[in-house]
């Protein structure tokens, strides 16, 4: 009854970039003990939080199978890294909130069934507390938290005789009665990520072998006749992520196999392939899996000039990357899968390494610039100015590598209302005045500045988003009264 997010896979033609420039640096995170050297096991990391510990789980010979959770911005750390079991011998990490609880499932004593566990903070597994409990049936899985300590999943139901997605409450364990979310109509369903509204997204079969993506209303069961994201007709999808803006990430298909596509919608609406397909860097479509607040969406795709080889992507700024295009020229690492990015733009995944024949060890891709916005425009998104204030100036100080002041290369503004009014990006012509060009920051005395005529923009929150290279790397938050 358990089914995984990585199945998909589709095939569309349109166009990727095909600009390139190191982006990122990279880390190797090694694994839980494995012996050095190529063919000894993999690592899998799959979260990652605003902090940079990161989550995941171990396989292959000479290596614990254990849930691990790293140090900020580390490697993995045999030592201090290892989660432990609910008792069994196998564990695996899904997801972790900004607390440092981490998410997943165990086998437990016996080792069948398996169970869903919820950690708390910066701690080990704990099977006298950490034990989510099941739906009624057997067995349990967790894939998702948000900072509030609820948890989604899928989960057996009573007499095993169908899986279900479910949303606990903060910080307790599956309770049958309450957090039981249904389905569209079939038998199955499963939740994959949750944002902290309390609103779930997953799939869920609709009839036969039809299943559609849905997004749940804050702390609402599915409801059939509004949480069905489609699309409607002979297609199939499934729903991968959610942000705190209602954007949802996944995949799509059609149920002939004569179309598919790779979606993240616009805040609260169901899919609209006009509007969003990421597109294709010229053969099958991507397979997203981890989206941030800002939009940025990471997966995986089939690189059909190589054949069965996969490459890890970013779609950024409105363009799709092959992120072995941004890291270090000549690593030697091939990198397959990402798996979830951070708010700060820190992407984790997988990927052969040097030498490797066969495993996959974990990464982490950490942004080189990073954009700090300047006054007038507060940092923590506090500031709040006049609806009928002409000009608000909008300045970045960017960096490289964390201290190494850069206002060398051109860098470019977009503008997306995240409350009041009609949410979405906003069309340069609202807001770009004379003294501006078009949708380019000017460069004054190494700052990167921008007259953004506010006036146009009506009452609402704003995020204002500066990318180099294509690649977003820094944000502004203000409001409009």
């Amino acid at each position: 009854m358990k089914f995984s997010r990585f199945v998909f896979c589709y095939a569309t033609l349109l166009c990727g970039c095909t600009c390139f420039a190191q982006m990122y640096t990279f880390m190797d995170l090694g694994n839980l003990g494995n012996p050095p050297g190529p063919n000894y096991g993999f690592s899998f990391p799959m979260g990652i939080n605003n902090s940079g510990q990161i989550v995941g789980l171990p396989y292959g010979e000479m290596i614990t199978t254990h849930a691990f959770r790293t140090a900020p911005n580390s490697p993995i750390n045999p030592t201090t890294d290892d989660l432990g079991t609910l008792g069994g011998s196998r564990s695996g990490a899904w997801g972790i909130n900004r607390s440092g609880q981490v998410v997943g499932d165990s086998s437990i004593i016996g080792d069948t069934p398996v169970h869903a566990f919820r950690t708390a903070a910066n701690s080990a597994i704990d099977p006298s507390t950490d034990d989510l409990g099941t739906l009624g049936g057997s067995d349990s899985w967790a894939y998702g938290i948000n900072d509030s300590g609820q948890v989604v999943g899928q989960s057996t139901i009573d007499g095993n005789a169908a899986a279900h997605a479910y949303r606990s409450a903060p910080n307790l364990a599956i309770n049958p009665t309450t957090d039981d979310l249904g389905t569209l109509g079939g038998s199955v369903s499963v939740a994959w990520s949750i944002n902290s509204s309390g609103q779930v997204v997953g799939y869920s079969y609709v009839s036969g072998d039809t299943y559609h993506a849905f997004r749940t209303a804050p702390n609402r069961a599915i409801n059939p006749s509004t949480d069905d994201l489609g699309p409607f007709g002979d297609w199939s999808s499934s729903a991968t992520g959610i942000n705190d803006l209602g954007q949802v990430i996944g995949s799509t298909f059609k149920n002939d196999g004569t179309a598919s596509f790779a979606f993240r919608t616009a805040p609260n609406r169901p899919i609209n392939r006009s509007t969003d397909d990421l597109g294709t860097l010229g053969g099958f479509p991507p397979t997203p899996l981890g989206v941030n607040a800002w939009g940025e969406v990471v997966g995986w795709l089939i690189d059909t000039n190589f054949w069965p080889i996969y490459r890890a992507f970013l779609f950024s700024s409105g363009t799709l990357y092959d992120l072995n295009d941004l890291i270090p020229p000549g690593s030697g690492w091939q990198l397959q899968y990402a798996s979830a990015i951070n708010d700060a733009g820190e992407i984790v995944g997988y990927a052969t390494p040097p030498g490797y024949t066969d495993g996959w060890r974990g990464f982490l891709l950490r942004p080189i610039y990073n954009a700090a916005v300047q006054h007038p425009i507060n940092a923590d998104g506090s500031s709040v100015f006049s609806a009928k204030r002409g000009v608000i100036p909008v300045k970045f100080a960017v960096t490289r590598y964390g201290t190494q002041p850069s206002c060398v290369l051109p860098g470019t503004i977009a503008v997306t209302r995240t409350a009041g009014g009609t949410l979405g990006s906003i069309d340069e012509s609202t807001y770009s005045m004379t003294a501006d060009n078009g949708s380019n920051f000017r460069i004054e005395g190494c700052r990167y500045a921008y007259n953004l005529a506010a006036s146009s923009l009506g009452v609402g929150t704003y995020r204002v988003d500066i990318s180099i290279n294509g690649i977003m790397v820094g944000h502004a938050v203000f409001a409009l009264k």
